[in-house]
């Protein structure tokens, strides 16, 4: 149904409706809210696009934004705290005078409307690459992601990041259920203590300048700077790495033997050859490729090494 377009009369009406139901009876009970018909069929008569809803789930709506952060009155950066200037109802801080949009996006206002309006009070900071980042130029709405009549900390539609950020990036669901992962389903990390979805200077929203300034964030210790660099590792991380997980140990992308061997594939300096089983024996290729750790026993600072005769990263 497209969006009613109201007079000053009954946007006037439908502004005294919406708060008699928060004010006269702020925690009804389902029970007595399907026995008001009165109000109901007042609700219908001032806007076809409310009368959609019941009214018991219109009046839970109401109450849950004024338990959410943009309530706060004594804090004159919310919408509450800036009433004044909308004649004392500051729903039409965001939904306009007379309630002119609902954000039901596609059906009465764009994705750039929501953004428009959103971004009115939340730019900068986070949101600064907003404009052109890939959620943008998807056409995605701010509300996609966010309830703004919400409790949850940060207005999110879903009780966690993972389930939110997974419901799109199916991919990623697959990966923290994997064998080695970081602990993001454990709740002990977010999505954005990497990425900002909100938009960054880099293709992936990473937080960092580059992959390895996101991960050196929290594994410092392989920063550097190294007197013997290994160059993938100083190129990128996930050259090696599959940072939402992977089924061999350290989130590697592959064994480590095999792993090596896809870069150290002419080295003759020791049994280095393509580990095909072949020459497998006692001290055969095979056997160090299926024993332990296999390249990693001998080179173990694979990330770089400080010691004057660590070139080849064995010290």
């Amino acid at each position: 149904m497209k969006p009613v377009k109201w007079s000053n009369y009954l946007s006037a009406a439908l502004a005294f409706v919406l708060v008699a139901l928060f004010m006269v009876a702020p925690s009804p009970t389902y029970a007595e809210v399907d026995k008001s018909e009165e109000v109901e069929q007042g609700l219908r008569l001032v806007s076809p696009l409310l009368a959609e809803r019941r009214v018991k789930d219109l009046r839970s709506h109401i109450q849950l934004m004024f338990e959410s952060p943009h309530a706060v009155a004594s804090d004159p950066r919310t919408p509450a705290g800036r009433a004044d200037e909308f004649g004392g109802n500051f729903c039409a801080a965001c939904h306009g005078d007379g309630f002119k949009h609902f954000f039901k996006v596609g059906e009465d206002v764009s994705a750039s409307t929501v953004n428009d309006t959103c971004l009115n009070c939340h730019s900068g900071g986070d949101r600064m690459h907003w404009s052109g980042g890939p959620h943008e130029m998807g056409d995605m709405a701010c509300v996609d992601c966010h309830s703004m009549h919400n409790k949850n900390e940060r207005l999110l539609r879903t009780t966690t990041q993972l389930e939110l950020c997974s419901s799109c990036h199916l991919e990623r669901r697959a990966d923290f259920n994997r064998p080695y992962h970081h602990p993001v389903k454990e709740g002990q990390m977010v999505c954005t203590d990497c990425h900002n979805p909100h938009g960054t200077v880099t293709p992936t929203l990473l937080r960092g300048s580059d992959v390895n300034e996101t991960c050196y964030g929290c594994h410092a210790e392989h920063r550097g700077p190294f007197l013997w660099d290994h160059e993938p590792v100083r190129e990128a991380c996930i050259n090696c790495h599959n940072p939402h997980g992977s089924v061999n140990t350290n989130m590697l992308v592959s064994r480590p033997a095999q792993l090596c061997q896809s870069c150290h594939i002419t080295d003759t300096s020791h049994p280095a050859d393509v580990m095909d089983g072949s020459t497998a024996g006692a001290m055969g290729n095979f056997d160090a490729m299926q024993v332990g750790r296999g390249c990693v026993n001998c080179h173990s600072q694979v990330h770089g090494s400080n010691h004057p005769g660590g070139a080849f990263f064995r010290k």
